[in-house]
């Protein structure tokens, strides 16, 4: 695969190695990859953190265009984007769960 270059600013460099370092933020990324929407109380249950951890990572994941946040019909919901950040953050979880096993 040829190598892509993203234009990140110090900020959303940051943002995105915080989300790396986290392995509650991995396992929030992974259970919105396998289900659509979920509000914060399911995926903070199926991810195995308390809500408050959940909302700071999904907020930060917000914030580099990688979680869209849905507000319908009095439900708050969040789902993965498509997009360029989302395909990167899957790529290095992948490359590091390789390195583990």
């Amino acid at each position: 695969m040829p190598p892509s270059t993203f234009n990140l600013t110090p900020e959303e460099l940051v943002l995105f190695h915080d989300c790396l370092c986290s392995k509650v933020c991995i396992r929030i990324f992974q259970v919105l990859l396998a289900n659509k929407n979920l509000n914060v109380s399911s995926i903070s249950r199926k991810a195995g953190c308390n809500n408050d951890r959940c909302i700071e990572h999904l907020k930060k994941m917000v914030s580099l265009g990688i979680v869209q946040e849905e507000f319908y019909a009095g439900r708050h919901s969040f789902a993965l984007k498509k997009g360029s950040f989302t395909d990167l953050m899957q790529q290095a979880i992948n490359l590091m769960e390789k390195d583990e096993g």
